[in-house]
């Protein structure tokens, strides 16, 4: 084969990765990735730590957590796109072993266009 025509394959192939990667982190949101509770702590006020998890792309402006709890206790706070954990004060009381929803709201400007997605989790607190 010829020196050049391995070097222009070589370069095509470079330039047609970094272009897919700047597409792909500038232009498709990061997926909300395992939002769960990790800890229940507090008499009165009652307060839920929870944490999360971002797929690749571009991070949300800001992200709503509601927590509901099976017994009635619920909570709310929103925190920036790059947090990670975010405690969350419960209006109620939650009980160990308790079954929970975490619905998510996600805000994302991509190219000075607003967008949201939502997503709703389920699970027990262990």
């Amino acid at each position: 084969m010829n020196v050049k025509a391995l070097q222009r394959g070589f370069w095509l192939s470079f330039w047609s990765v970094v272009i897919y990667m700047t597409v792909r982190g500038a232009l498709i949101p990061a997926r909300l990735r395992h939002p769960r509770i990790t800890s229940l702590s507090g008499i009165e006020p009652m307060y839920v730590m929870l944490s999360w998890g971002y797929g690749p792309g571009s991070r949300p402006v800001n992200v709503i957590f509601d927590v509901q709890f099976a017994g009635g206790a619920q909570g709310s706070v929103t925190v920036d796109g790059e947090a990670l954990e975010a405690e969350v004060p419960l209006i109620g009381k939650a009980q160990p072993g308790e079954a929970y929803t975490i619905t998510a709201t996600l805000l994302y400007r991509q190219l000075g266009r607003a967008s949201t997605r939502q997503m709703q989790v389920s699970a027990q607190i262990e």
